[in-house]
C-alpha cells in the first residue's frame, strides 16, 4: 500500500486540498492521519476516485419508510453470539420505541444504522440533530460495547433492587432499627 499526501492527491485530481478534506470528513474518501495530523490517501483508492466536481455527488434522498426500515440494519452490526444477542436486539427495539430512555445509546444506534444505509455524515447529523463531527465520531464508536455496557448496568441495578427488597422483607414490619442505637442517659 503506497500512501500519497493530500496536497499531491489534490494536484493529481486537479482540485483544491480543502475539497479532498471535505470529502474525507463526509465519508466519501478514506484517509489515514500521519504522525503530525496530515492526511494520507492510498494510491489505489486515489486512482479509482473520480475527479471531484462542484456539488458532486448529490446526497441521496431517503424516504421515511426507508429510514424506518433501516432499524433492521442494526442487527448486522451485532455479533452472532446467541447468549446476549436477543437481549441486545430487545434493547435496540426498546430504544427505537422510546429514544428518551437513553439518548446517547439511541444516537449511537441511529448513526450506525444510517451509515449502513448510505447516508453521509451531514445527512446523519441533520436527521439526529447533532453536528457532522459528532456523527463521524459516533460512526467510529462500538455499538456492540455500548449495548453490552447498558445491559450489564441494568443487571447490576436489578440486583441492587432485589437485595434491597429482600432486606425490607427480612426486617419486621413496624420495627425500625436505628443505627447507632440510642444511649440510655
Amino acid at each position: 500500500m503506497k500512501l500519497v499526501k493530500l496536497d499531491q492527491a489534490a494536484r493529481r485530481l486537479g482540485c483544491h486540498v480543502e475539497t479532498l478534506r471535505l470529502h474525507i470528513r463526509t465519508g466519501r474518501l478514506r484517509a489515514v492521519r500521519g504522525p503530525h495530523g496530515a492526511y494520507y490517501l492510498d494510491a489505489d483508492d486515489l486512482a479509482a476516485y473520480p475527479r471531484p466536481r462542484r456539488g458532486w455527488p448529490p446526497p441521496e434522498k431517503f424516504s421515511e419508510e426507508e429510514l424506518e426500515r433501516s432499524w433492521a440494519l442494526v442487527e448486522g452490526v451485532l455479533p452472532k453470539a446467541r447468549a446476549w444477542r436477543d437481549r441486545e436486539l430487545a434493547l435496540v427495539d426498546e430504544l427505537h420505541a422510546n429514544p428518551e430512555l437513553n439518548r446517547r445509546l439511541y444516537r449511537l444506534a441511529s448513526a450506525q444504522r444510517l451509515l449502513r444505509l448510505g447516508l453521509t455524515f451531514g445527512q446523519i447529523a441533520g436527521e439526529l440533530g447533532i453536528t457532522s463531527r459528532h456523527a463521524r465520531r459516533l460512526s467510529a464508536a462500538s455499538l456492540f460495547l455500548a449495548l453490552r455496557r447498558e445491559l450489564v448496568r441494568r443487571d447490576k441495578a436489578q440486583e441492587r433492587a432485589d437485595e434491597q427488597a429482600e432486606r425490607r422483607t427480612r426486617q419486621a414490619p413496624g420495627r425500625w432499627r436505628r443505627w447507632p442505637p440510642r444511649r440510655a442517659t
